[in-house]
């Protein structure tokens, strides 16, 4: 051992001598003490790097509480128990407190310096396996300060999500606009937006983001932020005509930001404007699955139309789809999150299983019935994001 000071706790007067001798003419550096106490008391002067502890009784043996085990662990030294006589509890204990080897009485010059060696094998893999455990804790601890912080990260960016969503249910006369988000994680690559614009319009959308968690969730954030741009524009331009032809150019704005980005990233949306004077829905579809769906009095149907996602294709455009609402109606859109939640073993099963429980609701059932019909209000862990609008009306 490159330290070669070495401490013996004995009250043997004997002992003591014996095992002076035979320690200093290998070169050992050797301080006897008589009690615990005392070696605690002259171990961080004398540093040594080997003890003897000399148990004389049985009763002596059980005294050798675990405090003074730990402290001698803890200045790593390596412990070499002697016994006079011990029962096999005696050495598992010694053992189990830490101490490298035992010898019993009697032994002579070689068994002790056979037991040094074996000390010195244990003490340098205990100091590694010490040291292996500092460095485990210390990325234990790096990686739990990550994960902390990561978690404050996605409960900011999820209370950012959180206040750009709509604030409940919107009522305008005889309709009302309602949503429900299902996050897969803690943030959501879905969103969903509606607002009202000069008492009459209510401009709308539902978009869902490919993929998940943050940086999905960052991309439905600038979409909010680009699409209330253009609502403000409007609205400051005093010029309720204008909006009589929205959503109009959307898609294709939207488009042009993401792909300017470079993000790597792509949507599917569907969004809309409904003038509830003149009763009439306009929307555009961005490859949003399942379609958006209208619930009448006679049928549930899916709405007309098709799109390219957005943010794939420069030059893309999107038609206008119109079409005049009945007296009573809800239009419904869902993410294809839900297509995880429903029953059916094809695309066209499961589809159908939407349509049957939005006919099962009717046209004036309320979001709240179709989400319990849907299943959403049952959904955890789900694989995807599922998120869900309602736009309803009852007219008398």
């Amino acid at each position: 051992m490159p330290n070669s000071r070495v401490l013996i706790v004995s009250s043997s007067i004997e002992h003591k001598e014996q095992w002076t001798e035979d320690l200093e003419s290998e070169g050992w550096q050797v301080q006897c003490v008589a009690s615990r106490d005392d070696a605690l008391a002259a171990i961080p002067d004398f540093l040594p790097v080997l003890m003897f502890l000399d148990i004389q009784t049985q009763k002596q043996a059980s005294e050798v509480d675990e405090n003074f085990a730990q402290r001698c662990r803890d200045s790593g030294l390596a412990v070499i128990v002697v016994f006079a006589d011990a029962t096999p509890e005696d050495i598992a204990i010694s053992f189990r407190r830490g101490a490298i080897d035992v010898l019993i009485e009697p032994f002579d010059k070689n068994d002790m310096f056979r037991a040094i060696a074996r000390a010195g094998d244990f003490k340098d893999l205990y100091q590694q396996n010490r040291g292996y455990q500092g460095q485990l804790e210390r990325a234990n601890r790096e990686l739990q300060d990550s994960l902390n912080i990561l978690r404050m990260d996605q409960m900011a960016g999820r209370q950012v999500q959180l206040n750009l969503l709509p604030r409940g249910p919107l009522r305008l006369g005889e309709y009302t606009a309602s949503h429900k988000i299902v996050p897969s994680l803690f943030l959501s690559g879905d969103f969903v937006g509606y607002s009202v614009a000069f008492e009459r319009f209510i401009l709308f959308y539902v978009a869902d983001v490919a993929g998940h968690g943050a940086s999905s969730a960052f991309v439905t954030i600038m979409l909010s932020y680009i699409i209330r741009q253009i609502i403000r524009r409007h609205i400051n331009e005093g010029e309720p005509s204008a909006l009589l032809n929205a959503p109009e150019g959307l898609i294709e704005h939207v488009n042009r930001h993401i792909m300017a980005l470079e993000l790597d990233k792509h949507l599917t949306i569907f969004a809309g404007s409904i003038d509830t004077q003149n009763h009439v829905l306009r929307y555009v579809m961005g490859a949003q699955l399942p379609l958006p769906i209208v619930i009448t009095e006679e049928k549930a149907a899916f709405l007309p139309g098709k799109g390219k996602p957005v943010g794939l294709f420069e030059d893309a455009t999107w038609a206008i789809e119109e079409m005049k609402l009945p007296d009573n109606f809800t239009l419904l859109a869902v993410s294809d999150g839900l297509f995880d939640c429903v029953k059916g073993d094809s695309m066209e099963e499961k589809e159908q299983t939407i349509l049957d429980a939005c006919q099962r609701v009717g046209p004036t059932g309320g979001h709240d019935a179709i989400c319990r019909e849907l299943g959403v209000d049952r959904i955890e862990n789900a694989p995807d994001d599922v998120s869900v609008m309602t736009v309803t009306r009852q007219h008398g």
